[in-house]
C-alpha cells in the first residue's frame, strides 16, 4: 500500500522541484540579448542532472512490479473515488483546452515560426490545427468512456479503443510542435516540452496495451511516472492555454493510472499464464497433475 502513494508522490515532488529548477534556468541560463544558451549554465546542468537521477530512480522503484498484465486486473477502480475525480478533472482540461485551441484557430493563428513556404508545411500548418482541435474535444468522452469502463466489473473492461483516441490526439501535437520549432535553433527553449509530449505519447501507448490483455507494468508505470515530471518541469515555460492545460490533463491522467496499477496485484495471473500454452502443455500438466 505505501508504494501506491510513494512512487506517485516522488514523480509529484521530484516535478515541483524540477519546475524550479526550469524557472532558475529560464532567468539565469540565457543571454538577455540574444536569447542563445549560455553554455555550461549552472541551472541547465542541474536540471539535467536531476532529471537523469528522475529516471534512473523511477526505473529502480518501478523494477519489481510484474503484473498484473490484463486490464480487468490491472485497474480496479470500482469505488475509487480519487482515481474518478482525477481523471473527471482531467477530462474537464481537455475540454478547455479544445475551447482554447477553437478560440485560438478562428484567429487565424499562425505559428512565427513557420518559415517553411513548401507545398507541404502549408498544407499541415493549415490541416494539423483543426485536427488538433477535433481530436481533443473528442478526447473529452473518450477518456469518460475509459474511465466508466474501469469502473466496471470483470469482462466489461476489456478491449476499450478510447485510449487510442488520445494517443493520436498526443501523436498530432507532436507533430505540429515539431513543425513549429523545427525553426528554433536555441533547443534548450523546447527541449522539455517535447520529453513531455513523447513521454505521453509512449504511456497511453502502453496504456493502450492493456485493452488487448498484453499490459507491461513496469514500462507503463515509468513512462507514466516520466509524463508527469516532464509535463511539471515544462509548465515552468510560457505555453498557450490549449497546451498549459493538456499538460494539467496529463499529470492528473497519468499520476492516477499510475497509482491505480500500484494499489493491484503484483503478479501475473494464473489465467494469463495458462492461455500462454498450447493444448498439449495444458494436457500433460492435467495428466501429470
Amino acid at each position: 500500500m505505501k508504494k501506491t502513494w510513494l512512487i506517485p508522490a516522488f514523480a509529484l515532488l521530484g516535478g515541483a522541484v524540477g519546475f524550479g529548477l526550469r524557472k532558475w534556468q529560464l532567468s539565469t541560463g540565457f543571454e538577455p540579448d540574444t536569447g542563445l544558451a549560455i553554455p555550461g549554465s549552472p541551472a541547465a546542468t542541474a536540471l539535467l542532472v536531476w532529471s537523469a537521477v528522475m529516471l534512473v530512480g523511477l526505473i529502480a522503484l518501478c523494477w519489481d512490479r510484474k503484473g498484473p498484465r490484463m486490464c480487468e486486473n490491472a485497474f480496479q477502480a470500482k469505488g475509487n473515488t480519487l482515481f474518478l475525480t482525477a481523471c473527471v478533472m482531467g477530462a474537464f482540461l481537455l475540454l478547455i483546452s479544445a475551447a482554447a485551441e477553437a478560440v485560438t484557430l478562428s484567429a487565424g493563428y499562425q505559428g512565427v515560426l513557420y518559415t517553411n513556404n513548401s507545398r507541404i508545411s502549408q498544407f499541415t500548418s493549415k490541416f494539423l490545427p483543426p485536427l488538433r482541435l477535433a481530436l481533443c474535444a473528442g478526447g473529452v468522452p473518450c477518456t469518460l468512456l475509459w474511465v466508466r469502463q474501469l469502473s466496471q466489473e470483470g469482462e466489461k473492461r476489456r478491449e476499450s479503443l478510447a485510449l487510442l483516441e488520445l494517443c493520436l490526439l498526443f501523436c498530432f501535437w507532436l507533430i505540429s510542435d515539431y513543425q513549429i520549432r523545427a525553426a528554433d535553433p536555441v533547443i534548450m527553449d523546447y527541449l522539455y516540452e517535447v520529453f513531455a509530449i513523447v513521454a505521453a505519447v509512449m504511456a497511453f501507448y502502453y496504456l493502450a496495451g492493456y485493452s488487448f490483455q498484453v499490459g507491461k507494468p513496469r514500462r507503463t508505470l515509468v513512462l507514466c511516472l516520466l509524463a508527469v515530471y516532464f509535463s511539471m518541469v515544462t509548465l515552468a515555460d510560457g505555453h498557450e492555454l490549449s497546451d498549459t492545460v493538456r499538460f494539467g490533463f496529463v499529470v492528473l491522467f497519468m499520476t492516477g493510472h499510475a497509482a491505480l496499477i500500484l494499489s493491484g496485484p503484483n503478479e501475473i495471473e494464473p489465467e494469463a499464464l495458462k492461455s500462454e500454452e498450447g493444448p498439449d502443455e495444458e494436457k500433460e500438466a492435467e495428466e501429470n497433475a
